[in-house]
């Protein structure tokens, strides 16, 4: 018969107990460390958003990438917003598309009172760029077409997807 591991047999020694609690205990440190959040990234922002002040970009994406961050698969990324010189770091570049309708002629109501009433819409072209200890990692593209600020909906989810294409692309 083969003594069972869990049974305590009078009269037998035990050596493997000892180890057994052993393993346990070295094992420990590193359940806790893999339980702890990943460190905060810093989020930058080159360009210019529409609806948004030049101070404001960055405030904005990093409350928006971190609502994001901590829905995906391997969750518990946040971000922060700070200065450019970070080493774990990601910057988004906004680049405004060419618009066409400068010199078009155009019937109905002048174009400011028609932004006023319907928005402006812009088509961006945005990147996105992942630095780990001041490497760069990844970087992914998009373009998305905003009426801008705090508000429009079609941008926050354009930043989640990006948010969550990124923390894809620097997991594999």
């Amino acid at each position: 018969m083969v003594p069972s591991p869990f049974v305590i047999h009078p009269g037998r020694r035990r050596r493997g107990g000892a180890l057994l609690a052993l393993a346990c205990l070295l094992s420990l440190p590193r359940m806790a460390l893999a339980a702890e959040p990943a460190p905060a990234l810093v989020v930058t922002a080159l360009g210019d958003l529409p609806g948004f002040l030049p101070q404001e970009v960055a405030p904005f994406l990093a409350t928006v990438m971190t609502t994001a961050g901590v829905n995906t698969p391997g969750g518990g990324q946040s971000f922060v917003a700070a200065g450019l010189s970070a080493p774990d770091r990601v910057e988004w570049t906004f680049r405004p598309n060419p618009y066409a309708g400068g010199a078009s002629r155009t019937l109905g109501p002048p174009r400011s009172a028609a932004s006023r009433l319907f928005g402006v819409h812009r088509l961006l072209s945005i990147e996105l760029r992942l630095y780990r200890g001041g490497r760069y990692q990844t970087q992914v593209f998009g373009q998305v077409e905003v009426q801008g600020g705090r508000r429009d909906a079609d941008l926050q989810t354009f930043v989640c997807d990006m948010t969550r294409r990124l923390l894809d692309a620097a997991a594999q």
